[in-house]
């Protein structure tokens, strides 16, 4: 079954463009149910055709595509970003919505962004809600710093609060999350994938293979590479590449 889609830009031609690589490459899979151009005609068409996903511009004149979430309710859609900004909230969104695609939109992006949907589409059903609802309360903190992350499992997904992450490591293409309560969280993602997002909120890469929420380091032991001491009582040796960038944290 086609995928519903609704395209939300206020650019005529952004939307043209978008329509147009859809309907070219992914007509099999996805189905263009309406467009908007602003976040009042989004609301209808919304309502109307009840779409699975919708490609919604971040900056639309004197609107943004979270003053449309913010109106929804209850979210029961896929959300792809479009946007010309690349930084790290925009990173973050990836996080929480289904992804993001950066202005001018490349046929290979989109391409993945759809084939990852289609795998995803189950395991992801009745998440998209409480995604975005994460993405929204992420949002509205000041200096675009996240309380919460989603992330998902072999169970489903999960919302994470930053200040309980303790640590991360790496193991092949998974990482494992440890939690002040003791849990370890095990996902199918890279530490890589994690290290660009979470840097920007108070953790550091001291190794290839671990990540340290920065406010959980009890204390650095001297040796030859240093180890860091964790608050769940964890020893980890630092790269020496990374020695002196994380000293530079505390002092």
């Amino acid at each position: 079954m086609k995928i519903k889609t609704v395209i939300i830009d206020d650019e005529n031609t952004a939307r043209a463009v978008l329509r147009r690589k859809l309907e070219d490459n992914l007509s099999n899979d996805v189905v263009i149910v309406g467009e908007a151009d602003s976040i009042s005609s989004a609301e209808t068409v919304i309502c109307e055709t009840k779409p699975e996903l919708i490609f919604l511009d971040i900056k639309m004149r004197n609107e943004n595509g979270f003053d449309l979430l913010k109106k929804m309710g209850d979210v029961d859609f896929e959300v792809v970003f479009i946007t010309a900004y690349d930084n790290f909230a925009i990173r973050a969104f990836e996080f929480s919505a289904f992804g993001y695609l950066l202005k001018p939109v490349k046929t290979g992006d989109l391409l993945s962004t759809i084939d990852r949907l289609k795998k995803e589409k189950e395991k992801r059903k009745g998440s998209a809600d409480m995604r975005v609802r994460v993405l929204m309360e992420n949002y509205g903190e000041e200096n675009g710093k996240m309380k919460r992350l989603v992330i998902n499992n072999v169970l489903g997904f999960m919302v994470l609060d930053i200040s309980d992450i303790i640590r991360l490591k790496s193991e092949s293409n998974y990482t494992h999350f440890f939690m002040t309560n003791g849990k370890r969280i095990t996902v199918s993602r890279t530490i890589g994938e994690y290290e660009s997002l979470l840097n920007e909120h108070g953790f550091f890469r001291i190794h290839q293979s671990h990540i340290v929420n920065l406010r959980h380091v009890a204390a650095y032991l001297k040796s030859d590479r240093g180890q860091v001491k964790m608050t769940d009582g964890e020893l980890l040796n630092v790269s020496r590449e990374r020695k002196d960038a994380f000293i530079a944290k505390f002092v």
